[in-house]
């Protein structure tokens, strides 16, 4: 008997999974890469260049609270002291997806010093008629050393 009611429970589980990611809100990739492609070449460029004005022109005020341009130099030494230069035009774009009111775009990058591929994902939020940039995270096998 409570063999059945485990199996009832866990099958309504996975019902209700099944059903939540259905109803995911869905995004338009050619709307998101239409803004998520350039503005994220020109954050890649712009740590290059160590120039936050052009890094933070698309940054949300959170975004730029979190990473003024004091810490700026710390941000860059952190990426381009183990992975390198960003190769300029590297970049591919692999999936893009909704959380919350989020829209996260996920790319892959060449870098310099790294013979792996460096994952960006860059987290977009619109806000006031205007997209801008709300995250922004690196991941590659030099990143993860200590």
């Amino acid at each position: 008997m409570n063999t059945k009611i485990k199996m009832l429970g866990v099958t309504g589980l996975l019902i209700v999974l099944i059903l939540s990611f259905g109803c995911a809100p869905k995004v338009d990739v050619e709307e998101a890469r239409s803004y998520g492609d350039p503005m994220t070449e020109n954050l890649l460029v712009a740590i290059n260049e160590n120039d936050y004005t052009k890094f933070s022109k698309d940054l949300d005020n959170a975004m730029k609270t979190a990473l003024p341009e004091s810490a700026f130099s710390d941000f860059i030494s952190q990426i381009n002291g183990r992975v390198g230069n960003y190769v300029i035009g590297s970049k591919e774009f692999r999936e893009a997806y909704m959380t919350e009111q989020y829209i996260n775009i996920v790319y892959k990058t060449q870098f310099t010093e790294e013979s792996e591929e460096v994952t960006v994902r860059v987290v977009f939020v619109k806000a006031d008629g205007e997209t801008k940039i709300s995250g922004l995270w690196f991941d590659s096998p030099k990143l993860k050393e200590k």
